[in-house]
């Protein structure tokens, strides 16, 4: 454990025993910060251990071979795992454009030229609806769910519609016992999205490495290593 602030052995027990009820559920993270928020999403996007994984990365503010690159590097057993990804250029500037999708490996990208956030919102729903379909694939947290990042949409339209709009996606995550994580960087107000949230993670660079800390049901965990 390391960082500024150190949370007792009861407390992190605490916040583990709640993440675990939440993962069960079905839940929806903010991650905020800039410098260290790929290693915060390789952890949040799950191993493979425990079973097969069904990964949908929405790339609102990335390319989708900068999102193709992350996922890959996640999987570890590309003949069970399946990954989407949804690239949203409300600009129409992503030239290969359409989708396609394996029926085999269930693999699949789409993309959304649009800046209508209600065709970008169909779209995530009905990839996540495609990739957990079938009841061993809606097994809790099976299916995790990357939006990187939210400046787009609050800079294109709004923290108003930006909530409407998320408040759609997170009730997706939820339907499926998913598990979602969404970057905001640390320019934006937080507190104008936690609400929609089940809990907010905030990671930085350390002397000694990177840090998060958690935010839950009124419980926070003090810096800790990531």
């Amino acid at each position: 454990m390391g960082g500024e602030q150190r949370t007792g052995e009861a407390e992190l027990g605490r916040f583990r025993r709640r993440l675990l009820e939440l993962k069960r559920e079905g839940c929806n993270v903010l991650v905020v910060g800039d410098a260290a928020g790929a290693s915060a999403c390789r952890r949040l996007l799950g191993d493979s251990s425990a079973g097969p994984r069904y990964r949908v990365f929405v790339a609102a503010d990335a390319d989708r071979s900068s999102a193709r690159d992350r996922l890959d590097a996640i999987d570890e057993d590309r003949t069970r795992d399946a990954a989407a990804v949804v690239v949203w250029r409300p600009g129409g500037r992503d030239a290969a454009g359409g989708s396609s999708a394996s029926a085999d490996s269930l693999d699949r990208d789409v993309t959304v030229e649009s800046a209508d956030l209600h065709a970008l919102g169909a779209a995530v729903a009905e990839t996540v609806e495609a990739l957990a379909s079938g009841a061993e694939r809606r097994s809790p947290a099976r299916l995790r769910l990357c939006f990187d990042s939210l400046a787009p949409v609050v800079d294109g339209h709004g923290v108003r519609d930006a909530r409407r709009f998320l408040l759609g996606v997170t009730e997706t995550v939820e339907r499926v016992d998913g598990m979602g994580h969404y970057h905001l960087p640390g320019r934006y107000d937080r507190d104008a999205l936690a609400a929609l949230f089940d809990g907010t993670v905030e990671v930085r660079r350390a002397r000694d490495g990177v840090e998060q800390r958690w935010r839950v049901d009124g419980m926070d965990t003090g810096w800790i290593r990531l």
